[in-house]
Order: structure tokens, then C-alpha cells, then sequence
């Protein structure tokens, strides 16, 4: 059964200050369980929502704070099929965050990377590091944005030393049909998390904020590739 919202509050509002429920919402946690493997990553949302990223499928559950204590309830988990290291580390999460009652340490002294430490019934700790959120980092939600990436570079039209990539934006109508623009133009974008391949062409999904900084500049995290094609070489 969901946690409600007012439960929550109440617990959170005895126990733990503002800045660390903000610090628990704000940022992703990540623990590494396997060097050769993607992080264990979990979200905690509002409305008392988590989910968690395994390396294999997607978990999903309740969460509020009691006492010095983060409990859970059941969770939820896509269905796919993985290689058997990858459903190990999924197995972990499971065993770790269902239905549990884990007794919390949150250390802010570094707003780059704050750590949180879990600590189960047997009293083995687990530590994930923060990543802070873009949402939070640029407090708005992000504008999503389809981005097409032309597999070469050019020089920046600003600085010639440096390169630039080749982009246009794409957009899609209430029929899902792709409506291309005709304009591509070079500019220094930095697209975190996007890794280029100098060989494919690529539409990717993006969140774009801006910065507050003056003057404003806009900043994109890769979401996803929605479509890739390999060009061959001339």
C-alpha cells in the first residue's frame, strides 16, 4: 500500500532538515556493486516515489522516513531478460530496497558529490554518491528537445580552433509524424551524457535548460537515441 503523503511529511518534518530532504529528492544516488557494470541508480521523487535503475530492468516503489529509518514497500520491476551478471546486481536492489527498513546517514558537506549510506537489518552498509539533478541545478523542468546530429563536425563559427556539431531540430505532430527543419547550424552545444560517433547520423532526445548565469546559455542532457544511421564513408 502507497505511503500518504501526509505520513510522510509528518516523519520527514520530525527527523530530518529541510536541506536533507531536498538533498534526498535533488540528486541521483549511485552505488557501484559491480566495477565492470552500470551503477545501481536511484531517483527518489515526490509524492513518496523511487525508482531504481539495476543495469537490467527498472524498479519502481513507496518510500517515506520514520525515525532515523527510510522504509519501503514492495517493488515493482520491468521484465526483461539479462546477461547473469547484470540480474545478480538486479537481484541485490531487490534484496536491499524491498520492503525495507534502512537506517540512514546523509553527509552534505560536499554539494558535488554528497554520500548516503545505507545500512540494512544485518547492519551491512551500502554508500551511493549524489549526482545532482539538472532540475534542481537549473531549478526549472527542462524543455524537451529532438535534436539530429550529422555525423561530422565543423569549426565553430565564434572560435574556428574548436569544433562544433552539426544539428537541426526535429519536432513531432499530435500523429507522431517527424517534422524536419530545413536549417542545420553549427554551435558549441555540450550535451551531457552524449557520446558522438563521427560515423552515424542521429536523432536524440534532449531536456534543454538554461543557465542563470548572464548572459543565459542553454544546456543539454542526452535522454535517449530515438534514431541512428550509419553513413557510409566517401
Amino acid at each position: 500500500m502507497p505511503f500518504s503523503s501526509e505520513q510522510s511529511k509528518i516523519a520527514v518534518a520530525e527527523q530530518l532538515t529541510a536541506k536533507q530532504v531536498h538533498a534526498l529528492v535533488d540528486y541521483t544516488w549511485s552505488h557501484q556493486a559491480n566495477p565492470n557494470l552500470p551503477p545501481i541508480e536511484v531517483n527518489f521523487e515526490g509524492e513518496n516515489r523511487f525508482s531504481i535503475a539495476t543495469g537490467c530492468n527498472q524498479q519502481s516503489g513507496t518510500w517515506q522516513i520514520v525515525g532515523q529509518r527510510l522504509q519501503t514497500g514492495p517493488l515493482r520491476s520491468t521484465l526483461m531478460m539479462c546477461d547473469p551478471a547484470r540480474m545478480a546486481q538486479e537481484k541485490q536492489s531487490q534484496a536491499l530496497f524491498g520492503d525495507a527498513q534502512l537506517r540512514v546517514n546523509l553527509d552534505l558537506r560536499s554539494t558535488e558529490q554528497p554520500v548516503l549510506t545505507l545500512k540494512d537489518k544485518q547492519g551491512v552498509s551500502y554508500q551511493f554518491t549524489g549526482r545532482m539533478k539538472p532540475e534542481a541545478k537549473y531549478q526549472s523542468e527542462g524543455e524537451t528537445v529532438f535534436l539530429e546530429i550529422a555525423p561530422e563536425t565543423k569549426p565553430c563559427p565564434a572560435d574556428a580552433s574548436k569544433q562544433c556539431f552539426v544539428v537541426r531540430e526535429i519536432t513531432y505532430n499530435a500523429q507522431s509524424v517527424k517534422q524536419t527543419s530545413p536549417t542545420w547550424f553549427a554551435e558549441p552545444i555540450d550535451i551531457e551524457g552524449y557520446k558522438h560517433d563521427a560515423s552515424t547520423r542521429k536523432i536524440i532526445r534532449t531536456k534543454r535548460f538554461q543557465t542563470k548565469t548572464t548572459p543565459a546559455s542553454n544546456v543539454y542532457i542526452y535522454d535517449m537515441t530515438v534514431e541512428q544511421e550509419i553513413i557510409p564513408k566517401k
